[in-house]
């Protein structure tokens, strides 16, 4: 979310924001109040949990009761959530390495006007700034992906990328688990899983971009994490778009 812009209603980062702090980042803003009242929450994890503690029509939880032991809900979805961050940075990979753009964000920009052909996308501003910039940061992230000459090795890309599939298919320990860690409704790990899921198997959505990689979970063998995707993208469809009716006015 950039500083002028609000892509959801009630996610919006106001301007006065940037002068209140220099070091505000391009996160997630939901704003309470308004004005000088205006109050800040900050990233999405302190979103969630605002919405936990202050919306008790909601029909769940993000996230267990508070419990400091290492044994408890809670700590089993923080430390979910640890792990899929690092399967976030497989969406990166796989959509601005050189296979990957080719196959999802260099179409969709053709589609919509950016370039008329998908061999000429590479060398707008945008798409060298995104291709330069996430190769520098997957180097620190993600090395395993690159060869001993810094190049993208793209079998060991994927090799690793289905290791860490597997590693969420063990997440589920029986054929009746519906949610990760076993919680009786959707915990805020299952929505970032289901987001990862929707850009490596999906459109992400009504945005319309191309899956990533729309074979992996049958190709890694991840029965389990494949039913868990059908269910969970129908129940919870992912939506940017919204209606003129569904915005606030400001």
């Amino acid at each position: 979310v950039n500083y002028d812009r609000a892509f959801i209603s009630g996610l919006y980062p106001p301007a006065e924001l940037k002068k209140r702090n220099k070091d505000y980042k391009t996160v997630p803003v939901l704003e309470v109040g308004r004005g000088k009242e205006m109050v800040p929450v900050m990233g999405s994890d302190n979103i969630l949990k605002w919405v936990d503690d202050n919306i008790p029509t909601a029909a769940f939880k993000f996230y267990p009761p508070y419990d400091a032991s290492p044994d408890s809900k809670y700590a089993e979805v923080k430390s979910a959530e640890s792990f899929l961050d690092r399967l976030g940075l497989w969406i990166i990979y796989y959509h601005w390495s050189d296979e990957g753009f080719d196959r999802t964000l260099g179409p969709f920009m053709c589609r919509n006007g950016a370039c008329c052909c998908c061999c000429c996308i590479k060398s707008l501003p945008p798409a060298k700034y995104g291709i330069t910039r996430f190769k520098t940061a997957l180097k620190s992230a993600l090395p395993e992906v690159f060869d001993a000459n810094g190049n993208y090795d793209a079998p060991a890309a994927t090799k690793a990328f289905f290791d860490d599939l597997r590693k969420v298919e063990a997440m589920f320990k029986s054929d009746g688990q519906l949610h990760l860690c076993d919680t009786p409704h959707p915990n805020a790990a299952d929505f970032m899983l289901l987001a990862c899921l929707n850009s490596f198997l999906g459109t992400l959505g009504d945005a319309g971009i191309p899956a990533a990689f729309p074979d992996c979970l049958h190709e890694a063998d991840c029965v389990r994490t494949w039913k868990y995707y059908e269910r969970m993208s129908k129940q919870y469809p992912l939506k940017f778009r919204l209606s003129c009716a569904g915005m606030c006015c400001r």
